[in-house]
């Protein structure tokens, strides 16, 4: 039996559905120039054999992300000088990927690793910490309610993410008002940052070298006035300098689960030299 031969010509469906390429998609390559389909005497699209050499280009190049008008450019003035020169950005494109790809893979694992550690993390511990300086990203702002904490932590990203990872990685932390905790008050910051790791991040903010009393609680936010009040009490019945406001640094939070009886979240009092030690 005669094997049917090939189409030489194909309709935008059928090339649409061959390629798994959007026919909106297939007439913005035309309208650029890139794709000269012929048409019908009723009007109908149809593709030939050149037009399906350039789409199998077309959808190599572009899962690389590549520019379409780059890709436009190549196949206009195809030669052996532009292959080349193609084949070398294609080389480029493929190592920036990988080398993204690594960074996220790297992200991820520690994120996963922080929250196995906080899962069986101790809460209601006073622990004192010594940290070097830590660099910040910053958006000094009055923050009342959760929704206005959730609010500027979405403002911050968006005026830095050019330059930070995902923003499910960061560590993200407020500045607690003092004032208003002393007060009696609760869940109420004068700030929110983002502790950067990648020093090649311009910062705007920094939390000091030093000692820190810290301590951890689980749950809701609105138990950080009394927890800070009670650690403020510690350090004055430790003889401990106080020198600066409780900071409030979130491990489990709602970009890790919906359930507030799940959030892991660390107060930090900023704390003098040890006299007594002469640290």
């Amino acid at each position: 039996m005669e094997r049917p031969r090939p189409k030489r010509r194909y309709r935008i469906g059928e090339i649409s559905k061959l390629f798994g390429i959007g026919q909106d998609s297939l007439r913005y390559y035309e309208r650029l120039g890139i794709l000269k389909p012929h048409r019908t005497a009723n009007g109908y699209r149809v593709y030939d054999l050149n037009d399906m050499y350039k789409l199998s280009i077309i959808k190599d190049l572009r899962r690389l992300d590549m520019p379409m008008a780059q890709i436009g450019a190549y196949l206009n003035d195809q030669s052996l000088a532009k292959t080349e020169e193609m084949l070398t950005r294609e080389l480029e494109l493929i190592s920036e990927q990988v080398r993204s790809l690594g960074e996220r893979a790297w992200a991820v694992e520690r994120r996963a690793r922080a929250l196995e550690r906080a899962q069986s993390a101790e809460v209601g511990v006073y622990v004192i910490k010594r940290y070097r300086t830590r660099q910040c990203v910053r958006l000094a702002t009055r923050l009342e309610r959760d929704e206005e904490m959730d609010f500027a932590i979405q403002r911050l990203y968006r005026e830095h993410e050019a330059l930070l990872p995902d923003l499910g990685s960061m560590r993200i932390g407020g500045v607690l008002s003092g004032a208003e905790i002393e007060a009696g008050r609760t869940n109420v910051y004068d700030s929110v940052f983002f502790i950067l790791e990648d020093t090649d991040v311009p910062a705007d903010f920094e939390l000091p070298a030093g000692r820190y009393l810290t301590v951890r609680y689980r749950g809701p936010y609105e138990q950080n006035g009394p927890i800070a009040r009670a650690a403020l009490r510690y350090a004055r019945e430790q003889d401990l300098t106080v020198s600066g406001d409780p900071i409030e640094l979130y491990e489990i939070d709602n970009r890790d689960t919906a359930r507030e009886e799940e959030f892991l979240t660390t107060i930090e009092i900023p704390l003098g030299a040890d006299e007594r030690r002469g640290a």
